[in-house]
């Protein structure tokens, strides 16, 4: 997407230097799991309605792949990935299916288009959920998983997961087999822990690939140290096609990389194509927030509340000159609205902006003392005026 005024956005020129080696135009398909990893956020509770509801949502918004659940979680769960399987969706439905047979098997049954084998990897997730299982039991295994689940018919992607903390070259040899098996559509690289930077996420991916140059790749970051969505660009400018994302951030512990974060960066930073219909983005989110009871922090990302607010009075001059001067992209390109509010960092041209915006008759000779008594006000009540407030301020002024 190219950038400008005329497009709604305008990032920083640097982003396409040499360096930058997220090509612009290149697809990277969202594989969105909201609704698996999303819901493994300790309190969340998503029924059979709610899933399919988000599901729904996220088929609209126009994601590649929904990771629908696990498929060893419920009864509940598994009836609600059979409702999305039978609904046509245009997005790819998968399940998340331990070591085992059996859940393979309850994946076919459910009529699932693909599996995520989640196998852990690292010597501390094999020690203490495989009976520390050694390196070769651990890739006969695997194979078999995957030999498995082909013969029954399903798009396989194996998950290693703790990747970030696996020994490289036992990862680079259980890609390499993986790759010469054939049995394998999709390799998902997961920082478990969200303990690696982006530059370790760089190297790692890169081993992989050099490893199975043609195997695909996904990348699956959590947030621990905030970096989830830089660190998914990472995988993503090494080498990953697919993108494993929540919406709103949701996740186990601090979250997962945002799905509406991770796309605006790659639509609007490099030009990317994300597959999303964007402007949906807020809407998706607000669904997600009031089905999950969790909202997004006022000021976040892409979708808060207050992601397009302005008060300060020298942002608010040069913004209504031109919104490109505080703002990188214009808000309707996620189904934002902007929003000027007045309080104590307000200034004449935010006070000009709400008379003609409300309608107010107010002498141009007054507008000094009005500012001051709405910072006033606003220091009185530590937040910011409201607008019938302002008008009642406006109003008492002129008697």
């Amino acid at each position: 997407m190219a950038d400008g005024p005329e497009n709604g956005m305008w990032p920083s020129p640097f982003n396409q230097q040499p360096a930058a080696v997220i090509e612009p135009g290149r697809r990277i398909f969202v594989a969105d799991c909201t609704l698996r990893d999303g819901e493994q956020q300790a309190g969340i509770v998503l029924d059979r309605a709610a899933k399919v509801a988000i599901a729904r949502a996220l088929d609209d918004l126009g994601v590649h792949e929904i990771e629908a659940g696990t498929v060893a979680s419920s009864e509940e769960d598994r009836s609600a990935m059979a409702e999305m399987c039978r609904l046509g969706l245009k997005a790819k439905i998968s399940t998340l299916c331990r070591g085992i047979n059996a859940d393979i098997d309850q994946a076919v049954g459910l009529g699932i288009w693909g599996v995520r084998l989640s196998f852990p990897i690292s010597r501390i997730e094999r020690r203490h959920k495989l009976k520390g299982i050694g390196d070769d039991d651990y890739l006969r295994r695997a194979l078999e998983l995957c030999e498995y689940s082909r013969r029954k018919g399903l798009y396989v992607i194996f998950s290693p997961y703790d990747t970030t903390r696996a020994e490289i070259p036992f990862l680079r040899r259980l890609v390499n087999e993986l790759a010469r098996a054939g049995t394998v559509d999709r390799l998902r690289i997961v920082d478990t822990t969200g303990c690696a930077s982006p530059q370790a996420i760089t190297y790692i991916v890169g081993e992989v690939r050099s490893a199975a140059p043609d195997l695909a790749l996904e990348i699956h970051c959590h947030d621990d140290f905030g970096l989830a969505c830089a660190n998914t660009l990472a995988g993503v400018a090494a080498g990953a096609d697919y993108v494993s994302t929540t919406i709103n951030g949701i996740g186990e512990r601090c979250g997962n990389a945002a799905t509406e974060e991770v796309a605006m960066a790659l639509e609007v930073l490099y030009g990317a194509e994300s597959g999303l219909d964007l402007t949906k983005l807020t809407r998706v989110s607000r669904l997600v927030s009031e089905l999950s009871g969790v909202s997004p922090q006022l000021n976040k990302a892409v979708v808060g509340e207050g992601a397009f607010r302005h008060e300060s009075g020298m942002a608010v001059a040069g913004l209504l000159q031109d919104p490109f001067t505080a703002e990188p992209y214009r808000p309707e390109l996620v189904g934002q609205t902007r929003q000027i509010l007045l309080g104590k960092k307000s200034g004449l041209a935010s006070i000009s902006y709400k008379i003609k915006e409300m309608g107010l008759a107010v002498p141009e000779g007054r507008l000094p003392a009005l500012l001051d008594r709405v910072k006033a006000v606003a220091v009185s009540k530590r937040r910011s005026v409201t607008d019938e407030e302002f008008k009642q301020i406006a109003d008492a002024m002129l008697q």
